[in-house]
């Protein structure tokens, strides 16, 4: 079964190998059809010259036709096996009206059957290769018959040049021979071509696969760290709010509200760790209304945004959807949060809410600098972060719990200035829910 990925890499390089071949063929195909028709110029016999003045401007026609194609829409799958049946069916017609067998055309049966080889898939490729050879042993019969004049006038005409017919019968045993070693020589480079890709594609995986379990053991390595500092800093804590008690105004009382505060910062970060390390647990689902989740979420802020100068306003009415709200909660907290450290003093950070293809879509926009255009997408990456002292885990855990739902999470820059943050939840989130890559 081949690898994912496989089938893309074997049509980007068979498109980058076709188009080359399209250019050489507009290169060579102004002799053989010179030749061709320089033939039906000099033929004295009606049929030859009528078959050789319509198959080989229609042909040239065709492939000038195909050449526009192809720089106009690229590589398409069907074209190969058309392009070359054409190719095998008029080069044979132009053969049996110069010579047959002895026609100096005969040897581009060799190139058109190796080229089906490598592009045709198997077994279709053999019929190509199949009615290459028995139209050959059909030019040698009717050659040693004599039924049929195949020698045209440009060559004498009469009988054919090809001498006796057991010279006819070995030059097709070997024209035959060479047509099927060529076929398999194009065969296996085919083979050769997709072992190599599913070589390097195997190699990839197994690199991918070894990367993702050292990720692992780095995540739950972090995660064994972030849990034995909690302790120690809740002792530091607590015993900073104790000697607060006794320590009398002034600088000493500053330094221990610092040495807090500090503290407190470094327990989210590592909460946030720990959030990150551990799989997300199943959703607990149920039916809640994300317009009253918003506005519950604004009122847990109310002291943050007057520290910060700011107003929160919910525009949300009654939009119930199924998901989990703890969850859900969690992501407007950080979204809010977010939103609040970027607002300048009197700004207004704005909560929206509206039902959205039966799930919902919830908006949180802020006038603050606006996304930075050098991070993009890359937000959402662990360590990335335009904060100082920021830990860059918040967006990548608040996505990680919207594509637990089935929706996800997106920043967009808000007109006149600012960001726009939505979530969105589908109508039928996962009942299990794990976790999102």
């Amino acid at each position: 079964m081949p690898l994912p990925g496989h089938r893309e890499i074997e049509r980007e390089e068979l498109s980058r190998l076709f188009g080359r071949l399209v250019w050489a063929r507009l290169f060579v195909l102004p002799v053989l059809a010179g030749i061709a028709l320089w033939m039906a110029s000099v033929e004295r016999t009606p049929w030859r010259r009528a078959v050789l003045l319509g198959v080989v401007p229609f042909t040239v026609v065709f492939f000038v036709g195909e050449w526009v194609r192809y720089r106009r829409h690229g590589f398409v799958a069907r074209a190969v096996p058309l392009n070359l049946a054409l190719a095998a069916l008029a080069h044979l017609v132009v053969c049996f009206c110069t010579g047959g067998l002895d026609s100096p055309l005969v040897y581009v049966v060799l190139p058109i059957a190796i080229l089906t080889a490598v592009f045709v898939r198997a077994p279709w490729h053999l019929l190509t290769i199949a009615a290459q050879a028995a139209a050959l042993w059909g030019f040698a019969a009717l050659g040693a018959s004599g039924a049929v004049s195949l020698n045209p006038t440009a060559f004498g005409g009469g009988a054919r040049l090809g001498g006796p017919p057991a010279y006819l019968w070995v030059h097709v045993l070997v024209l035959t021979t060479v047509l099927v070693m060529v076929g398999f020589a194009g065969r296996s480079m085919r083979r050769a071509f997709e072992a190599t890709v599913h070589r390097a594609l195997a190699a990839q995986q197994e690199s991918l696969r070894a990367h993702a379990e050292r990720a692992e053991e780095l995540i739950a390595l972090s995660g064994e760290i972030a849990h034995e500092l909690k302790n120690p800093l809740a002792s530091v804590k607590g015993l900073a709010g104790l000697l607060a008690t006794s320590v009398p105004d002034g600088k000493g009382t500053e330094r221990l509200a610092v040495l807090r505060r500090e503290v407190d910062r470094m327990q989210s970060i590592l909460d946030e760790f720990l959030n990150f390390s551990r799989p997300l647990v199943p959703l607990a689902l149920g039916e809640t209304d994300v317009g009253a989740l918003c506005a519950e979420v604004a009122a847990l802020h109310e002291g943050m945004a007057r520290e910060h100068g700011a107003e929160i306003v919910v525009r949300a009415g009654s939009v119930p959807v199924r998901c989990d709200p703890r969850k859900v909660k969690q992501v407007l907290i950080n979204l809010v949060q977010n939103a609040l450290d970027v607002t300048p003093r009197g700004g207004v950070v704005e909560l929206e809410a509206a039902p959205a293809g039966g799930g919902a879509a919830i908006r949180v926009l802020d006038r603050g600098r606006g996304l930075d255009p050098a991070l993009a997408d890359a937000v959402f990456t662990p360590g990335v972060t335009s904060k100082p002292s920021g830990s860059g885990l918040g967006l990548t855990i608040a996505r990680s719990l919207a594509r637990q739902h089935g929706g996800d999470l997106a920043l967009r820059p808000r007109a006149g200035g600012g960001t726009v943050a939505e979530l969105s939840l589908p109508a039928r989130p996962s009942e299990t829910g794990g976790r999102a890559a």
